[in-house]
């Protein structure tokens, strides 16, 4: 049996395929981070930045001057204080960045501790990494961290979607207590390995 019949037919179905080129999505070199110097807006959930899970008393906020590393007026600053009954507090500030997947990105930051205390109050920039996080810590006596100077932190990642999350998290343990800031936060693309 033939269906030589049913041809004209079956081609009036297949969609008819174009020669027009497919625009390619672009990757955006700037903007990849919105106020990373904190000098428009307030953290709050219909801003940029947000800060989220704070443990137990700790609280963060906009603070003056900024960085002396070429600052503005506001760095953003967690206030971390342990409760009566928790010896561990935090906080989190984090912004969902506009990214493209599969593409390098590197992190610069600028952080400050108000305190060495003993290493025991740290800054982890938190970014993605594959299916999970990466990130860099820094203790608040590291050395090169000076307690009331500005130093800087940074981390290359490889996106994995186009909202990727970079995070912040402001950590002190056993009891310890501390204002770390964090200003001139700058993403943008890098042609190394990030991986």
């Amino acid at each position: 049996m033939r269906f030589y019949y049913l041809l004209p037919f079956i081609s009036a179905l297949i969609p008819t395929i174009t020669s027009s080129p497919i625009e390619a999505r672009t990757c955006p070199s700037t903007g990849i981070i919105q106020d990373g110097g904190f000098e428009t807006t307030s953290p709050s959930p219909s801003g940029p930045w947000e800060v989220v899970g704070s443990i137990p008393a700790s609280s963060g906020g906009l603070t003056s001057p900024g960085s002396t590393n070429a600052g503005g007026k506001y760095a953003f600053t967690a206030t971390v204080y342990p409760g009566p009954y928790n010896p561990t507090s935090g906080i989190t500030l984090r912004q969902t960045m506009k990214t493209c997947a599969g593409k390098n990105y590197s992190i610069i930051a600028d952080i400050r501790f108000s305190e060495s205390q003993n290493n025991l109050c740290s800054i982890s920039l938190q970014y993605p990494y594959k299916n999970t996080i990466g990130s860099v810590t820094t203790g608040s006596a590291t050395p090169g961290t000076t307690p009331g100077v500005w130093s800087r932190t940074a981390g290359t990642f490889q996106a994995v979607s186009s909202a990727d999350v970079l995070s912040f998290v402001f950590r002190c343990q056993q009891s310890a207590h501390n204002l770390m800031s964090v200003d001139n936060v700058k993403v943008a693309p890098f042609s190394g390995n990030a991986y």
